[in-house]
């Protein structure tokens, strides 16, 4: 952890945490790794400028630099930042002597943890591009999907904290489901209709008949069609 009380950690109260920045290092260096990088953070240019985030993650640990209960200074928004004062910030590492893949998707399983550990929607997970405009986390960026790709390594390990019942639905399935659940409906009002007003001669008509009970109410709209096509013909008459 960075000390308590320095420039770079003043101890101030995150607003959340209401969103997770993916970041990248921009450190390709051998060496620069997530242990070098907390060294770095308890230093005197970090604290200088001041900078500092919650997690840095490469291809053997994730080091955690600052409790997810307070803001850091890492999304280049400013003091006042939403993006600083409401999200917490996490580094993956890039240095040539690592293992990129496996940074990558160390980061996203830590990313599923703490959604699931601060009940977070999977939405809470943004790009450091999203506070400032920066190319950021640019290796991720630079890739076909890379961005979706790295979201789906999310969902997994988020899915593997949920039960079957909790897991989210993917956007398409909750359309598909809204139409399902509207056509539903539609065929409840077709199959539980008052008498309408096109149908009420038949209706009585058979009623007098004895053909069906009163009141009528509660017949499908093809039943109610059906009667007045008998009506209409004159096969009621008798």
């Amino acid at each position: 952890m960075i000390p308590a009380g320095r420039a770079n950690r003043p101890r101030i109260p995150i607003e959340g945490p209401h969103f997770i920045t993916i970041h990248d290092t921009a450190n390709p260096g051998k060496g620069a790794d997530a242990l070098m990088h907390a060294k770095y953070l308890k230093g005197d240019e970090a604290a200088k400028l001041p900078v500092s985030w919650h997690y840095t993650v490469d291809d053997t640990r994730v080091v955690q630099h600052l409790p997810t209960t307070e803001h850091g200074w890492h999304a280049g928004d400013g003091s006042t930042g939403e993006g600083n004062q409401t999200s917490i910030g996490i580094e993956i590492c890039e240095n040539s002597d690592g293992n990129r893949t496996e940074a990558e998707a160390r980061a996203a399983r830590l990313v599923g943890d703490l959604l699931y550990k601060l009940k977070l929607p999977i939405e809470a997970v943004v790009q450091h591009n999203h506070w400032s405009g920066k190319n950021c986390p640019h290796i991720i960026r630079a890739r076909a999907n890379g961005w979706d790709i790295f979201m789906d390594k999310v969902r997994v390990q988020l899915n593997n904290h949920l039960g079957e019942e909790d897991i989210p639905m993917t956007e398409a399935e909750r359309k598909q489901f809204e139409a399902l659940a509207a056509r539903v409906m539609e065929l409840e009002a077709q199959h539980d209709m008052k008498v309408p007003a096109w149908a009420e001669p038949a209706v009585d008509r058979a009623i007098e008949l004895g053909l069906i009970d009163a009141p009528a109410d509660g017949g499908s709209r093809d039943f109610f069609r059906i009667l007045t096509v008998m009506y209409r013909r004159g096969l009621l008459d008798k």
